[in-house]
């Protein structure tokens, strides 16, 4: 392998900020060289010739799993690492412009970049390279770029429940080399227990999307299912982590209450995709599925949450998206995240108005249909009855002329 003398030379002037920031790094003071990372073969599908080297721009997972091998092993373990296949499977994704997935939706789902070595992670999307700093990576704003919004807003409810307040008001006095200074839980402290890089740990049904339920539980409509066993073992994972600061009786309370607000929030969107399905089997959705632009995924069909699009849409399915992806989201990891305000406000309160106006919409849209759809042999009826109230109409309005007409007769008359 090549020094990489020759690299530094030229980067010193063409960007010294990223000569800087690697020479500062614990790699950089170890003495790991640029070619020990940008390095490639010829025959690599990554490969570029650069000034008579023959290296890489973009340095995979799979660079850095020598050296790395037991983060890389349990990255490939977490849900970080389906990032990438999950987004380009996805309506939404592929309903976008070409030309805009790159600002949108890859931004963060690139975190689970598949190489073309086969590698998966985009191990720059928490530590900023060059300097790669595990101190920064630590910080909840590394997390926020992308665990925020509406449809996961982790480092707000976060940082609105007390954990993230104490993090706020003391964090800058903390050692961020060393987590035994610090006095309130991180992202990292309950989810990179140890450092690990499996970011499910301790995860039981309030996982990513829209969650899970326990096997054999009450499922208002499909989702994903964790056995018995496994919510036991990873339920006490992170009572475990909890019980740092906490006694392990208060640390299940707060989660068993956060399962129970989740419980309840999936039967309200399983009432309100109820509806939704009953207005799609009595051909009632305006306009219905066959009368649109297809699903790129599941065609002219009716489709709701996990591939549903927030375009080319009814009303009323805009109005279960927002509930199901972002209001009942944000209520149950409101609860989850200990923040009441995201829980209830944001959350809970939310979905009910949502819940509300479908079923207001329901209602209406089954009215219309009452009123538009009426027996073939009504339409005489149905025509003398508007025959006599267009009738009633000009005899009113000319009773209404003829009364003006007198009183401005007895107007001139008393003048």
């Amino acid at each position: 392998m090549p020094d990489d003398a020759a690299c530094r030379a030229c980067h010193r002037s063409a960007t010294p900020f990223i000569v800087q920031d690697f020479n500062d790094s614990a790699m950089g003071r170890a003495g790991v060289r640029c070619t020990n990372c940008h390095h490639a073969e010829a025959t690599d599908e990554d490969a570029v010739s650069y000034n008579g080297f023959t290296i890489t721009t973009r340095p995979s997972a799979g660079d850095c799993a020598p050296c790395h091998y037991q983060q890389v092993t349990e990255f490939n373990s977490s849900k970080h690492a389906l990032g990438w296949t999950k987004m380009t499977a996805t309506a939404r994704y592929i309903d976008l412009p070409e030309e805009t997935r790159s600002a949108m939706c890859e931004q963060c789902h690139n975190v689970g970049y598949v190489y073309w070595d086969g590698s998966r992670g985009k191990c720059d999307s928490c530590h900023t390279r060059h300097s790669f700093d595990k101190e920064e990576a630590r910080k909840p704003e590394s997390c926020g770029t992308c665990h925020m919004g509406p449809d996961h807003p982790q480092i707000e409810a976060y940082l609105s429940s007390k954990h993230g307040v104490m993090y706020s008001l003391e964090g800058d006095s903390w050692n961020w080399s060393d987590t035994d200074t610090f006095t309130a839980p991180v992202c990292v402290t309950c989810h990179m227990p140890e450092g690990t890089h499996d970011v499910g740990y301790g995860m039981t049904i309030g996982g990513v999307s829209n969650g899970a339920v326990i096997a054999g539980s009450p499922q208002y409509y499909p989702i994903g299912n964790i056995s018995a066993d496994t919510f036991v073992q990873n339920r006490a994972e992170m009572v475990s982590v909890c019980g740092e600061c906490h006694s392990t009786s208060f640390a299940q309370e707060k989660l068993m209450t956060a399962d129970a607000v989740k419980n309840e929030t999936d039967r309200l969107v399983g009432e309100a995709r109820d509806i939704l399905i009953a207005l799609y089997d009595d051909g009632l959705l305006d306009p219905m599925p066959e009368d649109r632009a297809a699903n790129p995924v599941t065609g002219f069909n009716l489709t709701l949450m996990g591939q549903q699009l927030y375009s080319n849409t009814s009303g009323i399915e805009t109005l279960f998206f927002k509930m199901y992806k972002y209001h009942a989201v944000t209520t149950w990891k409101g609860a989850y995240h200990l923040s009441p305000d995201y829980t209830h406000w944001y959350g809970w309160a939310e979905v009910n108005h949502d819940l509300d106006l479908i079923k207001a919409e329901d209602r209406q849209l089954r009215a219309i249909d009452a009123i538009d759809v009426e027996p073939e042999e009504d339409e005489g009826v149905d025509m003398l009855v508007v025959t006599i109230a267009l009738i009633a109409i000009l005899l009113s309005a000319a009773a209404l002329a003829w009364s003006a007409m007198g009183r401005r007769g007895k107007g001139e008359r008393e003048g």
